[in-house]
């Protein structure tokens, strides 16, 4: 009989410690998955400030540049000024190179001349009568876009149909 509780207590033992072991390798798994949990969350959090970052300088990128050619427009508009009364090459050269610079840059004229008149980019200063309303007749100062953004608007003159 000696012989026949020995392996009994080994077997409780053995049970015991198996008992033991899946509890803590359940306990285990349980923090495997929480800490799991825990860096998905962590990574995810970090790509969204990656993000934010990113998208954070791209519009102070955009705002110096726009602040920057809004600066250097009324330098365009003295140069194509001078060009009317002066013919020099030298002068349409540096006009020319001047223009391509800004188109480099992304800046493009938004042609308004015989278009339906729109506040969004021009400012009306005069209107006269015309054979067709809210069509502008006259550009007095250019309006220019970046990225199909205003960043100055035109100065124009609108024309208002004649009332019978």
């Amino acid at each position: 009989m000696n012989a026949n509780k020995k392996p009994k207590k080994t077997e409780q033992v053995e049970e015991k410690v198996v008992i033991e072991d899946s509890s803590a390798l359940v306990e285990c798994k349980a923090q495997n998955e929480s800490l799991k949990q825990q860096y998905l969350r962590t990574l995810a959090d970090y790509k969204n400030l990656e993000h934010r970052m990113d998208q954070e300088r791209y519009r102070m990128r955009n705002n110096v540049k726009r602040e920057f050619v809004e600066q250097l427009l009324p330098i365009l508009d003295n140069l194509e000024q001078a060009e009317v009364f002066n013919t020099d090459p030298g002068l349409r050269m540096v006009n020319s190179l001047f223009q391509q610079s800004l188109q480099n840059l992304g800046v493009e004229e938004i042609n308004l001349l015989g278009t339906e008149f729109d506040p969004a980019k021009a400012e009306a200063i005069e209107a006269i009568e015309g054979k067709e309303d809210n069509i502008v007749v006259e550009v007095l100062q250019k309006a220019y876009q970046i990225d199909g953004t205003v960043i100055r608007h035109g100065k124009v003159t609108v024309s208002k149909k004649k009332e019978n």
